[in-house]
């Protein structure tokens, strides 16, 4: 009876217990985790640079930078929030690998069911082996139900972690028309 993934588990279980593994995904989290830290250290130099400026600068031109400034600081802050959000579901997809490497059924034992099947259904003449045989079949569909539901479960919890990702903003202009700076006209002729 297969699931509407369509996939036996032997299939299923290999495919996650023999793929790729959860490493790199961990190795990903990992580096998100750290990339929020420099996102934060950058907030923070950015913020302390500014004020330095300003306690030793003033004026219209101060005032100028500050307000240059200031769309620029809240987009560190959306962008620590996106790196944040990132990394959390990321995080949310690690678990979903880890939890669906450990509720996929065990290959061996798919691989045990499937042997005793067709040993004690090449020596079934006189039927002496159709209970055994409808009790493996039985033990094997339950394996495609827990499999199916295993998938099911993690193809729902990555695709609902990958909904709440959502394109990033690009950083604001830090320099931007200020009057201060007059273009230097173009020379006739070059």
């Amino acid at each position: 009876m297969p699931h509407s993934e369509g996939i036996p588990p032997e299939i299923n279980s290999s495919n996650m217990l023999n793929g790729p593994g959860p490493l790199s995904i961990t190795y990903a989290c990992m580096q998100w985790k750290t990339l929020i830290q420099e996102v934060q250290n950058l907030k923070s130099s950015f913020n302390q640079i500014l004020r330095c400026l300003m306690d030793n600068w003033s004026g219209p031109a101060a005032i100028q930078v500050s307000n240059a400034a200031t769309p620029f600081q809240n987009w560190l802050n959306y962008l620590h929030t996106k790196v944040d959000t990132t990394e959390t579901e990321i995080r949310s997809i690690m678990y979903a690998v880890h939890n669906a490497r450990h509720g996929v059924v065990d290959p061996e034992l798919i691989d045990a069911n499937r042997a005793q099947a067709l040993v004690l259904s090449s020596d079934n003449e006189l039927g002496q082996n159709t209970a055994a045989i409808a009790a493996l079949e039985e033990e094997y569909a339950e394996y495609w139900d827990q499999d199916g539901m295993v998938m099911e479960r993690y193809r729902d919890a990555v695709r609902f972690a990958l909904s709440r990702l959502t394109p990033w903003t690009p950083p604001p202009p830090i320099a931007t028309n200020t009057g201060l700076v007059q273009p230097v006209p173009r020379v006739a002729g070059s």
